[in-house]
């Protein structure tokens, strides 16, 4: 009974959570990215390791017991520790993303505002604990080690000690205020659409059900619980139809849809900063999809470089270096080179559910990091896995697979100068996880496995 109601709950959850990311993603572009006319302590445990089915669409429902599984090849570093970044006296106070400044120190930015920047050295000390007046949602630092905070609407500097030196309003948020009548003309439409699922989202399941018991005479125990978890699945659907029917959405009942559509595209994604310029990537502020925007190093002459990017699970990652800006582009599997005006110089990747070479599960890479020399680094969510690519998308080699809790979720990485260290989030733990070089014989044979 025990594995039925876990198998039913999973069910449940990847059904509707993969179903409404489809539904968003198609409404997006379906094109190329478009050119805009472009005491805490930190200390160091073990974790467990997970795993966990990837599926992505409803008709992958039926691939749960037929997934292949993956050969993983021996990466070039292996997990030595994690840094618990978290506070058991302020539960509340948990990491969103982190950066690495010039020393190699962590910054980890936490809590729901007003939030705080936790700084740790590579063995995962706590040096210091700084005080903002946002939540901070996204964090980097530029050559001088002047550190950019993104949140709450805001764009905000600290010098290299945490002093705030500047707070201004980030230049996607006066565009979501301008576009309050389109962000309710979507909500509408969005409640529309919801209500239509659930009409045709019935004979769907009904279909999947009876397929099931059409092939097989003589049913499996566990078809018999796919089959049960179906039919919990459609009595809901059911039961959400006939609610929808009887009652439409009042005027404050829509108002509240659009002031929380309105946080959700205020929230940053990533920023990353290079010695002239800021690029924030966040939600579109009408419509779906993602930006990236450009400011100067005062946060002034905003101005969106790229749009129609794909991204799952409000995430879009882009981190930049002085051959321009690489974003992790997860819903379409790739990573993009633009130069600094949007412009796309290349994109490489594609969806890999037999191999390590592009990029698996539901929407990845998740997140991207740029090497000192050029090289740059992907990690896939759910999966776990670090890889390192050549600018122009040469597969480099396999880093390695962490020891990460499955979900589709920001896994900010962080490479080390040397490149001996990797650092990767886990947000369900509210760690961060290190790998380290493995000694230099291992690495050899790593390189002619891969």
């Amino acid at each position: 009974m025990r594995d039925f109601h876990s198998f039913f709950w999973m069910l449940l959850t990847v059904f509707l959570g993969c179903f409404c990311c489809l539904a968003s993603m198609s409404s997006a572009e379906a094109v190329e990215p478009k050119k805009s006319v472009g005491k805490v302590s930190g200390t160091f445990t073990r974790g467990k390791q997970l795993s966990s089915p990837t599926v992505r669409s409803s008709s992958a429902l039926q691939t749960l017991s037929t997934k292949k599984t993956v050969k993983v090849p021996t990466g070039t570093h292996e997990q030595i520790a994690i840094i618990e970044v978290g506070s058991k006296s302020d539960p509340k106070m948990r990491i969103n993303t982190f950066c690495m400044n010039q020393a190699g120190n962590l910054l980890a930015a936490c809590g729901s505002g007003p939030g705080e920047i936790r700084v740790f050295n590579r063995d995962g000390k706590l040096l210091e604990t700084w005080k903002v007046p946002i939540a901070p949602d996204a964090i980097n630092i530029d050559e001088d080690d002047m550190v950019y905070v993104a949140g709450s609407g805001k764009l905000i500097k600290l010098d290299p000690h945490g002093k705030l030196l500047m707070t201004k309003d980030a230049p996607h948020a006066k565009a979501v205020k301008e576009n309050s009548g389109k962000l309710r003309e979507q909500v509408v439409q969005q409640m529309k659409s919801r209500s239509n699922s659930y009409v045709t989202m019935v004979p769907r399941l009904q279909k999947m059900i009876d397929d099931l018991k059409r092939k097989n005479k003589t049913l499996s125990e566990q078809e018999k619980k796919r089959i049960v978890g179906y039919e919990s699945i459609m009595a809901h659907y059911k039961k959400m139809e006939k609610k929808t029917k009887q009652k439409k959405p009042t005027e404050k009942e829509i108002d509240a849809q659009v002031e929380a559509m309105s946080k959700r595209k205020l929230k940053v994604s990533s920023l990353s900063a290079n010695e002239k310029e800021i690029f924030i990537a966040c939600s579109a502020a009408t419509g779906y999809g993602y930006e990236v925007w450009r400011t100067d190093k005062n946060f002034d002459n905003g101005k969106i470089i790229v749009k129609g990017l794909r991204g799952c699970c409000g995430q879009m990652d882009v981190q930049c270096n002085q051959q321009g800006i690489f974003v992790a582009e997860n819903s379409r599997h790739r990573v993009n080179h633009y130069d600094r005006d949007g412009k796309l110089i290349k994109y490489w990747g594609k969806r890999d559910r037999n191999g390590v070479e592009g990029f698996g599960s539901c929407c990845n890479p998740m997140n991207v990091a740029v090497g000192r020399k050029g090289e740059v680094y992907t990690a896939e969510s759910n999966l776990g896995y670090i890889k390192r690519y050549s600018a122009e998308g040469k597969y480099l080699g396999f880093i390695g697979k962490v020891k990460l809790v499955p979900g589709c979720k920001n896994v900010s990485i962080m490479v080390s100068p040397d490149g001996s260290r990797v650092y990767m989030m886990d947000l369900t733990r509210n760690h961060i996880i290190v790998m380290a070089q493995k000694p230099t014989a291992t690495v050899s044979t790593s390189k002619k496995k891969s």
